[in-house]
């Protein structure tokens, strides 16, 4: 395990040192909420939706919980299973979307109240589920054990998950940029032939929404991603244990 840090440059660079032999399984886990909010809700708007709410309250924390822990075996220099992985976070389905969902409804409960509780209660929380896949702990334990992990380390966990969003952010919006430019690119290099198949092309950038994209890319990153909220879990672990001795 890499030395304890808070630093969210330092954790994404040991993130993209070991993230080569796990990627492709990572990847695989993330794929599904990329089909199911972004291809899905295109074409079917109004089931995408309640596709979509179902898959982040119950879909997502269990294929997250995989990730973390086929991220977790990886850091120990073992050999991961994308099977083994999918059954760790199988036996812990329970527990990890009954904190997903309480986590969602205190950091919504916050958010009205200035929004600051919100972001606050989200932060202390948001190593619940690394807490119970990672550790073996229930719902409220999780939760708790998320508290009292960032107890007194609020600012440099607040920082590094900021980090950690806005990496999110920089590829949904590059996925963007690169598709329009190129769709831009051809497209005018045909109309100076064909200006009717341009604006054919320029339809199926229509068809082809942002969110897709945008998805797409932020799909991609998310393995880099799983193993940064691990690396983070594991550094606030090591900096309590020294805090404590």
């Amino acid at each position: 395990m890499q030395n304890a840090t808070l630093n969210p440059f330092s954790l994404l660079q040991q993130s993209f040192e070991v993230v080569g032999p796990i990627y492709g399984p990572l990847l695989i886990l993330a794929s599904p909420g990329f089909v199911v909010i972004a291809i899905i809700a295109q074409l079917i708007p109004l089931f995408g939706g309640i596709f979509s709410f179902a898959y982040i309250l119950v879909g997502m924390p269990i294929l997250t919980g995989a990730a973390l822990w086929l991220v977790d075996q990886h850091l120990k220099g073992q050999a991961p299973l994308l099977g083994n992985s999918l059954d760790r976070a199988a036996s812990k389905a329970v527990p990890l979307v009954f904190a997903n969902i309480l986590l969602v409804l205190i950091v919504l409960l916050g958010m009205p109240l200035l929004v600051l509780p919100g972001i606050y209660w989200g932060v202390r929380l948001a190593f619940a589920l690394c807490a119970i896949v990672l550790e073996d702990k229930g719902v409220t334990e999780g939760l708790g054990y998320s508290w009292s992990l960032v107890k007194g380390r609020w600012w440099g966990a607040f920082w590094a998950l900021l980090i950690f969003g806005l990496t999110v952010v920089v590829a949904f919006l590059a996925g963007n940029f690169i598709f329009a430019f190129t769709v831009g690119v051809i497209s005018g290099e045909i109309s100076s032939y064909d200006e009717t198949f341009a604006e054919k092309i320029l339809e199926v950038v229509n068809v082809v929404s942002v969110t897709v994209v945008g998805n797409a890319a932020a799909t991609a990153v998310a393995p880099i991603l799983n193993i940064y909220t691990v690396l983070l879990f594991r550094s606030l672990q090591q900096l309590q244990a020294q805090a404590a001795s």
